[in-house]
């Protein structure tokens, strides 16, 4: 626990020192990877960063904090949340369980996946990538409809290459800028607490679902 406080401390402070000890970037790679695993692959914990944390990782890279080595791990990472996603679909698709699970997503990112699938088939599931909660319900919904897993595994390899790479390179590159230079402190904050605004959002925004399902749900009959 001492450990993540101090994590956390040289976030909240930009100590980009602490943060580059083998021991702390070690714990930075843990975090990023076990986020991306859930963010893809369980619909329960859809709302959490993950284009921001690409982002972030593209510029903790840059200022040495990981190495390059990080990469293929999110990539990895990413593949296996999307499969765990797909498998859930497949093995669940006909269940309460399933319906239960799709029942925490908005309609409208459902129907959005529905019409990627119906007009684009599975190769949208690299477009799907880039859009939030939709990159979650996919896998879902692809394993319930049990679209092969051989031809699934080809393009969740594919997408998950050409989600990581650009957004970890955009954040590289953006860390070269004059202005990131020139406003280094800002960009950093920006930078560093951008995924924590967005899971406070997210979390947020889940709490007021839930409370508006409850408010909706017909009240329990007296016994």
């Amino acid at each position: 626990m001492e450990d993540f406080y101090q994590l956390a401390h040289a976030f909240m402070h930009h100590d980009l020192v602490t943060l580059s000890d083998p021991k702390m970037a070690f714990m930075v790679c843990g975090v990023l990877l076990t986020f991306l695993v859930l963010e893809n692959g369980f619909i329960p914990t859809a709302f959490l960063p993950g284009d921001s944390l690409l982002l972030l990782t593209g510029v903790l890279i840059y200022q040495e904090v990981l190495s390059l080595w990080v990469v293929p791990l999110l990539i990895l990472a990413t593949f296996v949340g999307t499969w765990l996603g797909y498998m859930q679909g497949r093995l669940l698709g006909h269940t309460r369980t399933y319906h239960r699970l799709m029942s925490h997503m908005d309609e409208k990112h459902k129907q959005k996946v529905f019409y990627l699938l119906d007009k684009y088939g599975i190769l949208t599931l690299i477009t799907a990538r880039y859009i939030a909660f939709v990159r979650t319900v996919y896998p879902y919904i692809v394993g319930a409809t049990e679209i092969p897993q051989g031809r699934f595994l080809m393009v969740n390899l594919v997408s998950s290459i050409l989600w990581v790479s650009p957004l970890v390179s955009l954040g590289y590159y953006l860390s070269h800028t004059r202005l990131a230079a020139q406003y280094e402190t800002q960009f950093l904050s920006i930078i560093l607490y951008l995924p924590l605004v967005l899971l406070a959002a997210g979390l947020l925004a889940l709490l007021w679902r839930t409370l508006l399902r409850r408010k909706r749900a017909p009240g329990r009959l007296p016994q």
